[in-house]
């Protein structure tokens, strides 16, 4: 049998933290136009415009807009996006400016695309779809990133025994001296190479390195025992000889109980502490290391911690 004790508010703290996984994708995705049960990559250029990628049936010109109307609209040139002529042209964000007195100003051309802009330098470039350059993506599924790539774990191979491409924390793809070749997008699990200034080039992606980010709500449980609460043991053992295993604890007095446990300093041990729904029904079970004896004249607090 169990004592019932209900929580307020606050008897109860949840606290987030943050957990990160590393993974390790060992090669090179074939082809990089195919798709893996790990990772999908695909080089595209205007070659191979109208030519569908991997498995699926969507064509590299779908990837190509999808990827400059999500992460790079807001830094395209206004001229140009108004007159549909993508020719590479680049900035930074178009965003306006609200003055004191009441007034805005700004770029003439201000999109309000979200973009998943990651940083306040942030500054991107994007490649002709009418020229010859060619950008690449890699695509990480969600079940190997979690919630986003931790900022600054991305690690690659590139083209050539000395080339290395990984993240700045920035949110910007570079190259082993740090010239800024790419994006990549956090939440998205999606790396973007563009080559320098948007200029395109070739690489690769092989044996690419990251580590992934988790939020864990860890739930903490303030069990406040007082000086004047849980006083009297249901432990069968304390019981007169001629009662135990009787089952009859609940109609006991003092008078069947053993003498030492009728004395004013006699104070119950605390071994378990159990979690109870509004139905009453039992929903965990926390043990603690060693028996604590409660207190007569102090309250006696036990903290259980569940994390989800």
């Amino acid at each position: 049998m169990s004592t019932y004790k209900k929580f307020t508010s606050n008897d109860i703290i949840v606290t987030p933290f943050t957990v990160n996984k590393a993974f390790s994708e060992k090669g090179t995705p074939p082809g990089f136009s195919q798709t893996k049960s790990t990772i999908f990559a695909g080089v595209y250029s205007p070659s191979n415009f109208g030519v569908p990628i991997g498995e699926g049936t969507g064509s590299a010109q779908q990837i190509y807009q999808s990827i400059k109307h999500l992460y790079y609209s807001n830094y395209l040139s206004g001229s140009t996006e108004r007159l549909g002529n993508i020719d590479g042209s680049h900035s930074d964000g178009a965003t306006a400016s609200f003055n004191p007195d009441g007034t805005i100003s700004g770029p003439a051309f201000t999109t309000n695309y979200d973009n998943n802009i990651q940083s306040i330098t942030d500054n991107r470039h994007f490649i002709d779809e009418n020229g010859t350059n060619i950008f690449r993506v890699l695509s990480i599924p969600s079940k190997l990133y979690g919630e986003s790539i931790k900022p600054g774990s991305f690690v690659a191979d590139g083209t050539g025994a000395s080339t290395s491409l990984s993240d700045d924390g920035e949110g910007n793809l570079v190259n082993q001296d740090g010239t800024k070749v790419g994006n990549i997008i956090y939440n998205q699990g999606i790396i973007i190479f563009t080559g320098i200034n948007g200029g395109g080039g070739s690489t690769t992606f092989a044996n690419p390195n990251w580590e992934s980010t988790v939020t864990i709500y860890e739930t903490q449980y303030k069990c406040t025992i007082r000086a004047n609460e849980f006083n009297y043991s249901l432990n069968p053992t304390l019981l007169s000889s001629s009662l135990r295993g009787n089952n009859n604890i609940l109609s006991s007095g003092s008078s069947t109980y053993s003498k030492f446990v009728t004395g004013s300093d006699f104070s119950p041990f605390v071994t378990t502490v159990g979690l109870y729904n509004d139905d009453q029904e039992l929903i965990a079970v926390g043990k603690l290391s060693q028996p604590l004896n409660t207190s007569q004249t102090t309250d006696t607090t036990i903290l259980i911690n569940l994390d989800r």
